[in-house]
């Protein structure tokens, strides 16, 4: 089995004026190629920060994370794009779509930070999304058209879309209903 994640004695603390946080507190984990791992918790127990942490969003305070055998504090904000963009898919709680755009765009953005052909990156969003089951009617509209569990379908479409080897989900069926859960 090939380590994909390795994260030891992760520490994160935030300063809030005069008061000190910490979010994590020495967390250390190991996942293999292939694994799935699900990080349970109350509100407020740093799930999120960690899974930030995981995608390269944001740096510990204190502590060593290689993903793919790689310390990734070394590298900088443009490798760390890079690996975002090729590497890993992100299903975030609060969708995090863009207004602006229609679902089709939404879905097509990590694919302009890729490789792929600008020929081919509307079919292969189009596919992801008819797998997250989104009616091909909705590609159109904009991402605050949606309902809740639309949203939800269109974060996890674009999290596939790049065929990432690593997709971090922060509660990816919370808005789904449970056929549609089971389904993801």
């Amino acid at each position: 089995m090939t380590t994909v994640i390795e994260a030891q004695d992760l520490v994160k603390t935030y300063r809030m004026g005069e008061e000190v946080v910490q979010a994590l507190d020495h967390v250390s984990l190991k996942v293999e190629e292939g694994e799935y791992l699900a990080i349970i918790g109350q509100s407020g127990s740093g799930k999120s920060t960690l899974m930030n942490i995981l995608g390269c969003l944001d740096h510990p305070t204190s502590g060593t994370y290689l993903l793919d055998d790689v310390d990734v504090s070394g590298l900088n904000a443009y490798q760390l794009a890079a690996i975002r963009a090729g590497r890993i898919g992100f299903v975030f709680q609060s969708f995090n779509l863009l207004t602006k755009l229609t679902v089709l765009e939404n879905v097509m953005m990590p694919l302009a930070y890729s490789s792929t052909p600008r020929s081919q990156r509307r079919s292969r969003a189009e596919q992801v999304l008819a797998l997250a089951g989104l009616e091909p009617s909705y590609y159109k509209h904009r991402a605050n058209q949606l309902s809740g569990g639309q949203s939800q379908r269109v974060a996890i479409a674009r999290a596939l879309v790049n065929a990432p080897t690593l997709i971090l989900a922060d509660e990816p069926t919370g808005n789904l209903d449970s056929a549609t859960g089971k389904q993801v």
